[in-house]
């Protein structure tokens, strides 16, 4: 080897230890780095729990009582709330049923609700221009239906002159609210 490649080869040697004993004390800072992180987290973390059991003992202690009246309204609110959507939903299957249950439907009612004497039905434009043909017939008893729309959302109104009976589903849910919510209520709740 030359005098050249020998001093290469000892500087590359001195180079090579340099660099390793910087990256064992760079590893070394690394751990204790690490160490040391460790050591705070866990303190931090055993703080955090020893307080968190702390604020639980007081709320549970505090609070219990607050818990069942709170669990009891929103128990009835929450029961409130599933009548009345039950009855919303009740309702708005009775306004999408197909044009034959809907009429069928509607031609119950007037049967349930028909006074003496010929009647005129006033239905809602929507249900005008989706009528069947053979309704009327269905219908009997002596109604008409009027061309001019009547400003409802679905059902009917019965006119015997100056008599009006609303068969609005609006109308009837209103009607039998407190029978359709026991019944609800009962069917839901038992």
């Amino acid at each position: 080897m030359s005098g050249v490649e020998k001093i290469i080869a000892r500087l590359n040697e001195e180079t090579e230890a340099q660099c390793d004993a910087i990256i064992a004390t760079a590893e070394e800072k690394a751990a204790q780095i690490v160490s040391r992180a460790q050591t705070q987290g866990n303190e931090i973390i055993r703080n955090a729990e020893e307080e968190a059991k702390k604020q639980a003992a007081q709320i549970d202690a505090t609070a219990s009582s607050t818990v069942v009246s709170n669990s009891r309204k929103d128990m009835l609110g929450a029961k409130v709330e599933l009548l009345d959507s039950v009855l919303a939903d009740a309702k708005k299957r009775l306004h999408d049923l197909s044009d034959d249950a809907y009429f069928s439907t509607l031609a119950g009612l007037a049967k349930k609700n028909r006074q003496e004497g010929p009647g005129e039905m006033l239905l809602c434009e929507r249900d005008l221009k989706r009528m069947p043909s053979d309704f009327i017939d269905k219908l009997g008893y002596g109604f008409t239906v009027s061309p001019v729309p009547a400003d409802i959302e679905d059902g009917f109104i019965l006119k015997y002159g100056d008599i009006e009976v609303n068969c609005t589903f609006a109308a009837l849910f209103r009607a039998y609210s407190q029978e359709l919510q026991a019944k609800a209520n009962e069917l839901l709740f038992k």
